[in-house]
């Protein structure tokens, strides 16, 4: 499972991430996460960050929260597909030269009523 990139976090880190140098993921039963706080103390790594990681982990709505925003991917099987994709993007660009597409214009009437909607404080 993977997060998205411009995922937040209210209160701090994503616990996932706060966690992960324990060993913590979604694969993880919730037996074996609730004693993740021993290993937390013994590798001296329980911080108020890992503390609230682990305290929003340990209760499953908070927990099945966190991983509501995960993405269930198969690398293996994914890849192939992205790897051509990649490649025919990158052919009609070279096919388009260096600069690619030329930037497209608005119509006017968008033009005129994006003019009239925004208006700066000064």
């Amino acid at each position: 499972m993977i997060k998205d990139p411009s995922t937040s976090w209210d209160g701090g880190p994503y616990p996932y991430d706060a966690l992960a140098e324990v060993g913590v993921t979604p694969g993880m039963s919730h037996a074996d996460l609730q004693d993740v706080s021993f290993e937390l103390l013994a590798r001296r790594l329980m911080t108020p960050a890992t503390q609230q990681a682990w305290d929003e982990l340990r209760v499953v709505r908070r927990r099945m929260v966190a991983e509501l925003l995960l993405y269930d991917v198969d690398l293996p099987s994914e890849l192939p597909a992205a790897d051509a994709a990649l490649d025919a993007a990158l052919a009609v660009r070279e096919s388009l030269g260096r600069e690619g597409p030329p930037p497209q214009t608005l119509p006017e009437e968008i033009v005129q009523l994006l003019d009239d909607l925004i208006t700066f404080d000064i």
